[in-house]
């Protein structure tokens, strides 16, 4: 598409809502007054981490940016949506501007053009479901049955050991808790990018785990960062060549995390997509059939690549696919920090939000340095309750419900909300809590928040109790500071209709 496509809507822009998607899993989806202001990251490692550092959200009041998808809505529920028809290969950019009496709407590719569908519609909520669901179609989306899932990182973060591991798995078989799969978390390799050699304080080796977990009945998991090397690891000490390059030449720092900046490795160089196929296929022969691979972005960062010809979201999907040949078609692969509708049709899942924390909010850092794709409960469920539709892409992951009491800020609202959006994704059911200190009343709650659902959809987008998709048909959330409608502050109400 070149040059932009643009239309103009003769309508004031302060009747319109805009519904917006961000570019990757932590990105902010929003639906919003179009008057108001996007909000950018004043960090400029958030750019990389949490956006898309080629289209970064406008920080112009009235001017909001969206990928793959953008829909527009009247006070009546109508509007008009626009959407992507395919991603293997391009990035759709959407752009709506408040004007002097209109609305401007704005479409960029980067990438081979493709086709993008712009719909007038009575009916939002529907066209928004019916484009993505034939984007799904087009890519081959992959929806297998979803699962339920423990996870070692907010019981342990980096901390893990095998033993912890073992010891909550037989917990979870003791106390009959359904978990499908129990996944090994980040901190039991040597390094970001040495997977195979084992951190001195796991324990043992991650392939001495799949054994025992299959024989307790549970699905083996691991986590990798399978595109990131850190700048200490022996990976990137062998091969600088496979390293992600500035156009100076020297290796792209690509975000900051485990207390350092890490690099991004280059998926279009043949040896690199030879490597991340070894990977997926040692990992897949130690026992893990269930794989999450996280920090997916750094295959998708824009710099100098071996192959300068390929496109970013081609460069992208090359790593993935790679990993998908080596872990093998049966293999269920999560993504995570992921550019969404470009992973359609390679991953069984995807992580559609931040992650969950034990803390409602970061205020200081959504509202002061203009981040809110950080950890917090309430950042997870404003931009997954906002990403409703993307069952049709993948297995949503909404992340862990938590229902401890002890180590979390969150209170009894809160948590029910957190429960109220896993049942409303119906996707993915993730806990992440220590067994052994749960009571009686934390583990029925953590029964009900792993028993799978099917998607629910909005009543509307032409209101919302705190700037997301909140008005839901079992229920509705209430995401602002203050009591609203009957629904405490960060509530969630079953059945509740107004």
């Amino acid at each position: 598409m070149d040059p932009p496509a643009q239309w103009t809507l003769p309508l004031p822009p302060e009747e319109v809502r805009v519904l917006v998607s961000g570019y990757q899993s932590w990105s902010e989806a929003e639906l919003r007054p179009l008057t108001e202001r996007q909000s950018v990251p004043l960090m400029r490692w958030r750019h990389e981490q949490g956006h898309d550092p080629a289209f970064l959200p406008s920080g112009e009041a009235g001017v909001w940016r969206s990928h793959t998808l953008v829909a527009l809505i009247r006070p009546d529920g109508g509007g008009w949506v626009g959407c992507a028809g395919n991603a293997t290969s391009t990035f759709t950019h959407w752009e709506a501007r408040a004007g002097q009496g209109g609305v401007e709407v704005t479409c960029t590719q980067e990438g081979p053009p493709t086709g993008v569908a712009w719909e007038e519609t009575d009916d939002v909520i529907g066209t928004v479901e019916a484009l993505t669901a034939l984007l799904g179609q087009t890519m081959n989306a992959r929806t297998p049955p979803a699962l339920r899932v423990w996870c070692s990182w907010y019981s342990y973060y980096r901390d893990v050991t095998l033993e912890a591991v073992l010891d909550n798995a037989r917990l979870a078989r003791d106390l009959d808790l359904p978990f499908d799969v129990f996944q090994l978390d980040d901190g039991f390799q040597a390094g970001i990018g040495d997977w195979l050699d084992p951190s001195p304080d796991f324990g043992g080796h991650a392939r001495e785990l799949p054994g025992p977990l299959s024989e307790l009945g549970f699905t083996p998991g691991l986590w990798l960062a399978p595109f990131l090397a850190a700048p200490t690891s022996r990976l990137a000490a062998q091969h600088p060549e496979w390293l992600l390059r500035g156009e100076d030449g020297t290796p792209l720092l690509a975000g900051h995390n485990w207390g350092t900046p890490h690099h991004a490795l280059d998926t279009t160089h043949p040896e690199v997509l030879a490597w991340l196929r070894d990977l997926a296929a040692t990992v897949r022969g130690w026992g893990y059939p269930y794989l999450k691979l996280d920090f997916l972005f750094g295959g998708a960062l824009p710099g100098v690549r071996h192959d300068p010809t390929v496109s970013r979201a081609q460069a992208y999907r090359m790593g993935l696919q790679a990993l998908r040949d080596g872990a093998g078609e049966d293999a269920f692969l999560l993504g995570c920090g992921a550019p969404l509708a470009a992973s359609v049709g390679l991953v069984d899942a995807m992580r559609t939000g931040p992650d969950v924390a034990p803390y409602w909010e970061e205020e200081s850092r959504r509202v002061w340095l203009g981040d809110a794709t950080g950890p917090s409960a309430r950042n997870a469920l404003h931009t997954a309750l906002s990403r409703w539709y993307q069952h049709a892409w993948y297995q949503p992951d909404p992340d862990v419900a938590i229902v401890r009491r002890e180590r979390s800020l969150l209170n009894d609202e809160e948590r029910g909300a957190v429960a109220g959006m896993l049942d409303v994704i119906g996707g993915l059911r993730a806990s992440s809590d220590p067994l052994g200190g749960l009571d009686e009343r934390e583990l029925a709650l953590l029964r009900q928040c792993v028993e799978i659902s099917l998607p629910d959809r909005p009543r509307t987008l032409a209101r919302s109790l705190g700037g997301a998709v909140t008005h839901f048909g079992r229920g509705t959330f209430n995401l602002t500071q203050k009591a609203a409608q009957g629904i405490p502050a960060h509530g969630y109400r079953e059945e509740f209709h107004d």
